[in-house]
């Protein structure tokens, strides 16, 4: 019986969980390091490019515990934790999350130029 009452609370706290996931929004891409001006050598699928739009940014942003700052490169308030990078838009509303991924070494890394 205490088995059963074991696997029923592993079985609800895992629907309960689940219920927390939503949908991401954004655009992705696989490029190497240098994806601006790859020397031909370089591997072409080091990193693994997201940008987050939508509610998936604007969770994200909200999620950053730092003070946004004005970014100087797009004009939106930035939150910057180490190499991750979210902005919002106050003009119309919007939010941008933008990083990176380096496959081999599971890091984060900035994900776009300024």
């Amino acid at each position: 019986m205490k088995l059963l009452a074991l696997t029923f609370l592993l079985a609800s706290s895992t629907l309960a969980l689940a219920a927390d996931w939503k949908d991401v929004t954004g655009i992705y891409a696989i490029t190497p390091e240098d994806y601006l001006d790859p020397p031909p050598n370089q591997k072409e699928n080091t990193h693994f490019r997201l940008q987050l739009t939508g509610d998936s940014a604007k969770d994200l942003y909200n999620a950053m515990s730092v003070e946004p700052i004005e970014d100087e490169c797009t004009g939106g308030l930035a939150k910057n934790i180490q190499q991750m990078k979210c902005l919002y838009f106050a003009s119309d509303n919007t939010y941008e999350c933008h990083f990176s991924i380096n496959i081999a070494e599971q890091k984060i890394e900035y994900g776009i130029a300024c």
